[in-house]
């Protein structure tokens, strides 16, 4: 079909094969390039149009469908139209109707930027807790008052598991039973992987030697707490290559 201006281009494809797709399309040989959605970031390839042909991909690790990242529509809707290559680009976007208000606000730049510690919020209560910042729970509590994710749940509450904000609100203007709660939750999961000693009468959360290693090396507490249940003393080097990779 590439004699008729139509090309296709994919991860399946050879090295050569894409180069050569990217550099006829490049050069205007090709007028309608079908792709996957992996070339948004990668080469750098303008165009004029495009068109987002369904908005859902499978996600393995969920097990279901799901809608494409802010991020990665946008990154494709960014290729067309570029400045200096063209006075002017057009994108369009075939989804459900029950999604258009959403895509609507997304290239109107109308959505706000949401926080995403709490995902990771034990990790980053861990490497504060090893710094010596945070010593107690209620220091945690307090930590959080300066993160973004304060900031979000005062101004979006019910995103971040606060129910009946209204009221929530006006007993606790301050969200400090949430964010205790969530400290508490994070420092839970921190002891149920030994990287820290958590007494509940006190408060007090001190660290461990794996909680200092975990903090040193970036690595998450899952990983820490999968490799204290399956290392052993006399594992072989086949056995150590097998569990970290």
């Amino acid at each position: 079909v590439i004699q008729y201006g139509f090309a296709i281009h994919h991860a399946g494809m050879n090295k050569g094969d894409r180069e050569t797709v990217e550099d006829l399309f490049a050069d205007g040989h090709i007028s309608v390039l079908c792709c996957t959605a992996t070339l948004a970031w990668g080469v750098n390839l303008p165009a004029h149009a495009v068109i987002i042909k369904g908005t859902q991909i499978y996600d393995p690790s969920k097990g279901r469908w799901t809608e494409l990242s802010p991020l990665d529509v946008l990154q494709m809707l960014g290729r067309a139209g570029r400045p200096q290559y063209d006075s002017e680009g057009e994108g369009i976007i075939m989804t459900a109707h029950s999604e258009l208000q959403y895509y609507l606000s997304l290239t109107n730049i109308q959505l706000p930027i949401e926080s995403q510690l709490i995902t990771t919020l034990p990790d980053h209560l861990n490497a504060e807790i090893v710094l010596s910042s945070v010593q107690t729970i209620a220091e945690a509590a307090d930590w959080l008052i300066y993160s973004f994710l304060y900031i979000r749940m005062l101004q979006n509450p019910s995103l971040y598991g606060i129910h009946d904000p209204e009221s929530t609100l006006r007993d606790d203007p301050t969200l400090k039973r949430r964010r205790l709660d969530l400290a508490h939750t994070a420092a839970c999961l921190l002891e149920k992987s030994h990287l820290i000693r958590y007494d509940r009468k006190s408060g007090a959360l001190q660290s461990t030697p794996m909680g200092r290693i975990s903090s040193q090396y970036y690595m998450s507490h899952t990983s820490m707490a999968l490799y204290g249940r399956q290392l052993r003393p006399n594992f072989t080097d086949i056995e150590l290559l097998r569990l970290f990779s």
